[in-house]
């Protein structure tokens, strides 16, 4: 009786050191950090160029934009030299690349939850100047048409990002309910004009009798793939 008793004994203490020792070592692969799983070894260099903080959280860790896209979404994590605060654009020299070190689950203020991947600055790296540049070609390409083209909506566009250069990235308005604004999948870039000063979350008005053509292509990254949407103008 005493050997059985001993033997499960010995079974739950074997289970216990096991999980306390998965623990550990989930731990020691996370620096404290809810929502953190680090790779075991680095990864890859990703080909971003610039970053634009939207929220510091954590341990001094940040949510940022990449390469002026509102959809792409990474999870920075500082070297001992750096601190973020919100809306910090930080532009990569060229010595510096963004390596994926992990990934970070978070939710978000509607509460759907995201996964983003998370990586560190690193000094003294350079890509090969033909990756860079197809990424730049990608990341940042207009094409205008000759003449305007087809009427793709006659709805308000609500602004989700505004870039570097004045344009804004923005999503069709499906409807307003109780001053809530509900967007469909439509997103569009919309040029800036003169005397034109987007902002995010600004309603921008189809004026009456016009709708939004399109006149050209804009290209960019997001998710690590190439996402194409419609330059519109009101027309």
């Amino acid at each position: 009786m005493k050997k059985w008793i001993i033997y499960v004994l010995g079974v739950i203490t074997g289970i216990m050191l096991t999980f306390a020792f998965a623990f550990y070592v989930n731990l020691s692969n996370t620096p404290g950090i809810i929502g953190l799983e680090m790779f075991e070894e680095p990864g890859d260099y990703m080909e971003y160029s610039q970053f634009e903080v939207f929220q510091v959280v954590q341990s001094g860790c940040a949510l940022a934009y990449a390469d002026e896209s509102f959809g792409s979404i990474v999870f920075i994590m500082p070297n001992e030299s750096q601190q973020f605060y919100d809306d910090q654009k930080i532009v990569l020299k060229n010595d510096q690349c963004a390596q994926h070190v992990g990934t970070y689950k978070y939710s978000t203020k509607m509460e759907i939850e995201k996964t983003v991947p998370a990586i560190r600055i690193v000094d003294g790296v350079e890509l090969p100047k033909s990756n860079r540049t197809v990424t730049e070609k990608k990341d940042f390409g207009k094409t205008l048409f000759e003449k305007p083209g087809e009427c793709v909506s006659r709805k308000n566009f609500e602004v989700q990002k505004v870039l570097d250069s004045g344009d804004a990235i923005a999503l069709e308005i499906r409807e307003t309910i109780s001053e809530h604004v509900f967007t469909s999948d439509l997103e569009v870039l919309i040029l800036a004009q003169e005397g034109s000063n987007f902002y995010n979350n600004q309603i921008v008005k189809a004026p009456q009798g016009k709708c939004a053509r399109q006149i050209g292509n804009y290209k960019y990254q997001q998710y690590g793939s190439t996402k194409v949407i419609p330059i519109i103008a009101f027309k």
